[in-house]
């Protein structure tokens, strides 16, 4: 078994539990801006500790390399917003999946990162399961071309700082290149983000709907620091998004188990969808098995 893997695993199942806290809190009346901005906040700070320790590893010639990842973070955090804000989460959700294909693309270019063909056949089989996972009752995208265009570029950029990760944490020291990258979208967010959420401030909240975000931003938090670590100390990107491609399967799971008890409604009822989301659940374990194993 890899065990450094197992991280992106406890990744994948944090950020379902994350995804329900902020599931809930939405519903409650906290805007996705508020979630992105103050994520983003708690991200900047949960690596910042990491600054103090570790110096004599440190190279501040490849600094930039850290300022770029932060850079298209963010920017995959602007066309996810987009993709969702734009058209039907049916179409955004699938083509933000297409991260793991982009991964696996873009580290041919790295020097001793091909992947394997099992781990290929983990990329297809992790893709595909996600398409199966999220099929369920048509419903009209108001744009979905536009839809699509944000969600590829999300996907893009988000498999693009992996990339950057592997390559240039090594480079510049694991220590100094997480803070700087997180520290750089949390500086971002402050004078991109904060405008926005202000101007729809004063929204009507439910109760419970600030506890609700503020534990989903924290476990947002956390599985980051998850991914990070697997990525930025061990490398392989590719097998890392694999793992982390199960967090559709946790989400849908967990939501299941949950979904009455706190009176959410998830929708899902005819036999068809439920037994795509099975067959879709077996080829992500599938791959998770091909790829831990």
């Amino acid at each position: 078994m890899h065990l450094p893997l197992l991280l992106p695993l406890a990744a994948a199942l944090l950020y379902a539990a994350a995804a329900l806290c902020v599931k809930i809190a939405l519903g409650r009346g906290v805007t996705t801006l508020d979630i992105l901005f103050y994520s983003n906040l708690v991200l900047g700070s949960i690596f910042l500790p990491l600054a103090f320790f570790g110096h004599d590893r440190w190279n501040a010639t490849h600094v930039p390399w850290a300022l770029l990842a932060g850079l298209l973070f963010f920017l995959g955090q602007v066309g996810t917003f987009r993709s969702l804000q734009s058209g039907d989460v049916s179409v955004a959700t699938p083509a933000l999946a297409a991260k793991v294909i982009f991964v696996a693309l873009l580290s041919l270019l790295v020097p001793g990162s091909r992947p394997d063909p099992d781990l290929w056949l983990a990329v297809f089989l992790t893709m595909a399961g996600v398409l199966l996972l999220h099929r369920g009752p048509t419903t009209a995208a108001s744009r979905p071309l536009p839809t699509l265009a944000w969600a590829l570029f999300a996907a893009l950029s988000f498999a693009a700082t992996d990339i950057v990760v592997q390559v240039g944490a090594p480079k510049a020291g694991f220590n100094l290149f997480m803070p700087v990258m997180f520290g750089t979208v949390a500086a971002l967010s402050l004078p991109l983000l904060l405008p926005a959420r202000r101007r729809r401030a004063g929204g009507v909240r439910a109760p419970g709907a600030i506890e609700w975000a503020t534990a989903g931003v924290l476990l947002l938090g956390l599985q980051a620091l998850g991914m990070g670590t697997t990525i930025g100390l061990y490398g392989d990107a590719t097998g890392a998004n694999v793992i982390y491609g199960s967090r559709g399967l946790w989400s849908l799971l967990l939501l299941a188990l949950v979904a009455h008890r706190l009176g959410i409604k998830d929708g899902v009822r005819d036999r068809s969808t439920l037994l795509l989301r099975v067959l879709g659940s077996i080829f992500i374990l599938a791959a998770v098995s091909l790829v831990l194993f």
